[in-house]
C-alpha cells in the first residue's frame, strides 16, 4: 500500500507485514514516512551536548545536558535518583475535554528532569545514556566499560579512546564497527583481529598496516606480504608515533583503499535482512547496527534478542514489541511512543521511567505500577482510563505517534537528529522544534599553538592535562584530560588536533546515513579488476546484479554484490 507522508510529501510503502504489526499492538496507522518519524524520535535525545549547569536541587555545580537557559527543573544524577522525592507526586487527573497530549506536555514541563543519564557506574560521572561503567569519561550510549575516552556505544570494552560501535574490544584508538580485538588503530569494520593500522574489513589479522579484505593474514602491508622483520622495519620507519607521520600513512591508505573492492554492506548471517551493520539477524528489515536481533523493521541499535520491534532507535537485551520509542533497555517489552524508559514492561507515552510497569504517560517514576499521568490507579481502574484515553486518540488518528515536535526538551541543533538529518534553523522552526542558540565550549582561550607541539607524543615535554587546546576543525577549545593522556603516552599515540566532537563526527559519517538508496549495480568487473581475464561468477563481464545500500548514490567506492563479494575477496 501506498502512502503520501504528512511532512516531506514524498510518497512511501506501507508493506503487508507492517499492517499486520500495527493491528497487533492496536496502533494508528503512521502518516509519516520512516525517515521522518526517525527524525522525529531522535529529536527528542541528546546524546553530547552538554552544558555547565547547577543542579536545581543542592546548587552543585556540574555538566547536564540541559542548556541554562531551558525552563525545566534540573537535578544531579545523585539528586534525581534520591529517594527523598517521589514522581508521583507531580500526577494529575486525566481531562477528557482537553488533548491528552497536551496534559502530558505540562507533565513533563513540571516533572524535574535528570542532567546526565547513566546507572551503576564507577567513577563516571561524565557519560549519558549509559549503564555499568568504570573510570570512563564522555561515553555515550555505552555499557560495561572500564578506562574508556570519548567512546560511543561501546559493549564490553577496557582502556579504549575515540572508539564507536565495539564490543570486547581492549587497546584501541580511533576506530569504528570493530570487535574482539585488541590494538586496533585507525580501523575500520574489523573482527578478531589485533596489532593493525589503517585496517578496513580485515578478519582474523594481526601486524598488519594499510589492508583491505584480508582474512587471516600476518605482516601485511598494503596487501602485500612481508617478512616479519620487513615489516618491522617498515612500521619504524612509518613514525606512527609523529603526527606527519600518521597523516602521510592515513593518506597512503585512503589512496589505496579507494583503489579495492567493498561489500555493498555490513551484513552477515543476517537471512531476509536489509540495511547495513547487520550480523546474525533473521527478518531484519532496513536496520542499522542490527545483532542477534528478528523480526524488526526501521531500527537502529537492536541488537541481542530484540524481537518485533519498529521504529525504535537502541532496543536490546531481550527488548520485544517496542514501536516508536528511543533508549529502551534491557529486558523491556510492549512499548508505545517511549522515551528512556528502562527495565519495563507495557508503557506507553512514558519518559524516564525505570523498573515500572503498565504506565501511561509518565514521567520520572520508579518502582511504580498501574499509573496514569504519574497518578496512582488500581489494575482496573487503570485499565478502563486506559482504554478512554486510547479511544480518544484513535479518534484523532494520533495513537502510536511520537510526541509533538514542540514538546522536545532539545534544540534540533543540539539532538541527535542534526547528526543523521541536518537542517538550517529555518527548516527546524518550520517542523515545529525548537533552535538552541546557547554557546558551547569557547573560543580563543587556548594556552598553547600547535605550532609548537613536538610532532612526536615522544618529545612531548609541556603539562599536557593542564594546557587547552583548539580545534583545527571547528576552533572549539578543548582539553585533554590526564587518564586521556597516559593512554596516547602509552600507546605512543600522537595528540589529536581536532576536539572530541569533530572526531566523533567525523567517525559516525564515515559510516553513512541510516538510510537505504535506490538500487545501484554491482561494481565488479572483470575487465578493471586485478587485470584478470575473465570471472568465473559471471563470464560475460560485469555483473549484473543490483542492491541497495547505504552509501549515497554518488559515492566513489567500488562495491560489490555478495556473490562477488565471496568469490573476489572473503
Amino acid at each position: 500500500m501506498m502512502a503520501s507522508c504528512n511532512i516531506c510529501r514524498k510518497d512511501f510503502e506501507i508493506q503487508p507485514d507492517d499492517t499486520i504489526f500495527y493491528e497487533k499492538i492496536g496502533v494508528s496507522v503512521p502518516r509519516s514516512c520512516p525517515l521522518c518519524r526517525a527524525r522525529h524520535r531522535l529529536a527528542f535525545r541528546n546524546e553530547r551536548s552538554f552544558y555547565k549547569r547547577k543542579c536545581d536541587r543542592c546548587g552543585k555545580e556540574g555538566v547536564s545536558m540541559y542548556s541554562p537557559s531551558k525552563p525545566f527543573r534540573v537535578w544531579c544524577h545523585d539528586c534525581w535518583f534520591s529517594d527523598a522525592w517521589d514522581a508521583k507526586d507531580f500526577g494529575i487527573s486525566y481531562n477528557p475535554s482537553r488533548s491528552f497530549l497536551e496534559q502530558l506536555g505540562a507533565l513533563l514541563n513540571a516533572v524535574p528532569k535528570v542532567g546526565l543519564m547513566y546507572e551503576r557506574s564507577v567513577n563516571s560521572e561524565y557519560v549519558n545514556i549509559s549503564a555499568d561503567n568504570k573510570n570512563c569519561y564522555m561515553i555515550i550510549e555505552s555499557s560495561n566499560n572500564e578506562d574508556c575516552t570519548h567512546c560511543y556505544w561501546i559493549q564490553e570494552c577496557r582502556n579504549c579512546t575515540d572508539v564507536s560501535f565495539a564490543s570486547k574490544t581492549e587497546l584501541s584508538y580511533e576506530s569504528d564497527d570493530c570487535y574482539n580485538s585488541y590494538k586496533l588503530f585507525y580501523s575500520k569494520g574489523c573482527h578478531d583481529s589485533h596489532d593493525g593500522y589503517f585496517l578496513l574489513d580485515c578478519r582474523g589479522c594481526s601486524d598488519c598496516i594499510g589492508c583491505v579484505n584480508l582474512r587471516n593474514k600476518q605482516y601485511h602491508v598494503f596487501n602485500k606480504s612481508l617478512s616479519r622483520e620487513e615489516y618491522e622495519t617498515f612500521k619504524k620507519e612509518a613514525r606512527l608515533d609523529t603526527w606527519s607521520g600518521r597523516e602521510a600513512m592515513r593518506k597512503r591508505f585512503e589512496e589505496f583503499a579507494a583503489t579495492q573492492p567493498r561489500r555493498f554492506g555490513e551484513v552477515y548471517n543476517a537471512p531476509n535482512s536489509s540495511g547495513n551493520y547487520i550480523k546474525d539477524a533473521k527478518n531484519c528489515r532496513s536496520c542499522f547496527h542490527c545483532y542477534d536481533s528478528e523480526d524488526c523493521t526501521y531500527g537502529v541499535h537492536v541488537w541481542r534478542n530484540a524481537k518485533d520491534c519498529m521504529d525504535c532507535d537502541t532496543a536490546g537485551r531481550g527488548a520485544e514489541l517496542i514501536y516508536n520509542s528511543i533508549n529502551a533497555g534491557i529486558d523491556t517489552s510492549h512499548y508505545i511512543s517511549c522515551a528512556v524508559c528502562w527495565s519495563c514492561s507495557f508503557m506507553e507515552y512514558s519518559s524516564y521511567c525505570f523498573n515500572s510497569n503498565h504506565c501511561f504517560g509518565c514521567v520520572g517514576l520508579r518502582k511504580k505500577d498501574y499509573c496514569i499521568l504519574n497518578k496512582q490507579y488500581s489494575k482496573e481502574e487503570y485499565e478502563e482510563k486506559r482504554q478512554e484515553i486510547i479511544t480518544d486518540m484513535k479518534r484523532d488518528g494520533i495513537y502510536g505517534t511520537f510526541f509533538p515536535a514542540g514538546m522536545s526538551a532539545f534544540g534540533y541543533n543540539e539532538s541527535a537528529a542534526q547528526d543523521q538529518f541536518p537542517l538550517s534553523k529555518e527548516e527546524t522552526l518550520a517542523l515545529g522544534f525548537s533552535w538552541e542558540g546557547t554557546p558551547r565550549g569557547t573560543y580563543g582561550k587556548e594556552s598553547v599553538s600547535w605550532d609548537t607541539v613536538p610532532d612526536s607524543i615522544k618529545d612531548i615535554r609541556i603539562d599536557v592535562p593542564k594546557e587547552i587546546f583548539v580545534c583545527t576543525a571547528c576552533k572549539k577549545n578543548f582539553r585533554i584530560i590526564p587518564g586521556e593522556f597516559e593512554f596516547y603516552k602509552h600507546l605512543e599515540v600522537p595528540l589529536p588536533r581536532e576536539c572530541p566532537d569533530c572526531r566523533h563526527l567525523k567517525r559516525f559519517r564515515a559510516r553513512g546515513p541510516n538510510r537505504l538508496f535506490e538500487s545501484r549495480q554491482c561494481g565488479c568487473d572483470y575487465k578493471t579488476y586485478k587485470n584478470s581475464t575473465v570471472h568465473s561468477h559471471h563470464p560475460e563481464g560485469r555483473c549484473s546484479n543490483t542492491f541497495q545500500s547505504n552509501y549515497p548514490p554518488d559515492t566513489k567506492e567500488i562495491l560489490y554484490c555478495e556473490r562477488c563479494y565471496q568469490s573476489e575477496v572473503a
